[in-house]
């Protein structure tokens, strides 16, 4: 890797343009001499995996190497090797806070000549919220939990009665069914936990509902120019948990054939292509790429941190399930997801 500040005239050189959805351009001319040095590198790497009748692969001479790519060919690996020291130079002399991978052009190459490049870079993009987002919960009631009624209690026991039936016979509802079912000694005690399941699953989706509200106004108050890759990163998300969902059905024997219902199935089921649904799900995948931003301003603003001690708790856990998980991917997964819940709650009202 080059020294810092090696390329830092030449970096200068090069014209700065903002483009929309937090991308920027960097266009310039390099020199031929600076890019003499990495030819000999760019040969030998060719010569690594040019293969030739009569040679043993990586032994084939470089000026035979040469011969069959040709100048302009070793030019381009020269540049591609000179790029990989160049970009880090060039972004921190333009001020540029990169994130992912550079698009990164030749327009113009010949040799003995400069070399033409125009790098297009995506950028953290700059999240500007009202400051008036902690007093949203006053504008945003709570939800009304109320408790389960006589009906679901009913239905509930009735719907778990058909589905211990044997021979057609359906068991009565009496202290042994209670029994059978689980630790219940009555048929009073089961009714009674599923009141109070039916009371905390009703309190949970007004939780739920009222977040969402709060969310939306969030967004609302929100100006920032979501990066495509982060959208595209939203939407694989997405759709690698619909693969997993068809793959859960099809483990669940979803399919009439027995052969298994992969994704293809899945996709001709519902007369659509996977760009088609890719299209459908880019909008909400906006809105969750949006929504991360938001947070992530937020907890850097509010200093909010997730809980160490719980985060190696759910680190252990996750790992249990998924050895093969990379634990530094686990790990960031799970501090995002906690600081997230932190500064929601803070939205909520909640000190």
């Amino acid at each position: 890797m080059a020294d810092i500040g090696r390329f830092s005239a030449l970096a200068k050189t090069f014209t700065r343009r903002n483009l929309p959805e937090s991308e920027v351009e960097l266009s310039g001319e390099v020199p031929y001499e600076a890019l003499a040095p990495y030819r000999d590198a760019a040969l030998a790497h060719m010569a690594s995996r040019t293969e030739m009748p009569g040679f043993r692969p990586g032994k084939v001479p470089k000026d035979m190497v040469l011969k069959k790519v040709g100048e302009v060919g070793v030019l381009e690996e020269a540049a591609e090797l000179f790029v990989k020291d160049f970009y880090p130079e060039l972004v921190m002399e333009h001020t540029v806070d990169a994130v992912g991978r550079p698009d990164i052009r030749i327009t113009k190459l010949a040799p003995y000549n400069p070399v033409a490049l125009v790098v297009r870079a995506t950028i953290y993009p700059e999240v500007l919220v009202d400051r008036g987002w902690k007093n949203l919960h006053e504008t945003v009631a709570a939800e009304p939990a109320l408790p389960a009624t006589e009906e679901e209690v009913q239905k509930t026991l009735e719907d778990l009665r058909a589905s211990r039936k044997k021979d057609d016979a359906v068991p009565e509802l009496n202290d042994e069914f209670a029994k059978s079912v689980g630790a219940f000694e009555t048929i009073g005690a089961l009714t009674e936990q599923i009141r109070k399941g039916i009371t905390e699953e009703k309190a949970r989706r007004a939780k739920e509902a009222r977040r969402g509200k709060l969310i939306e106004a969030l967004l609302a108050i929100v100006t920032v120019a979501v990066p495509r890759i982060f959208i595209e990163s939203e939407l694989e998300k997405i759709m690698a948990q619909m693969r997993e969902d068809v793959s859960r059905f099809s483990a669940q024997g979803g399919s009439a054939s027995g052969r298994g219902f992969t994704w293809e199935d899945y996709l001709k089921a519902v007369s659509k292509t996977e760009e088609s649904i890719r299209n459908e799900f880019r909008e909400q995948a906006a809105k969750r790429a949006k929504l991360q931003l938001t947070l992530n301003k937020l907890a850097e603003e509010e200093k909010v941190e997730a809980d160490k001690e719980l985060v190696e708790q759910e680190m252990k856990h996750a790992l249990e399930h998924f050895p093969d998980a990379k634990p530094e991917l686990v790990r960031i997964h799970i501090e995002t997801v906690l600081r997230n819940e932190k500064v929601l709650k803070i939205l909520e009202g909640e000190k």
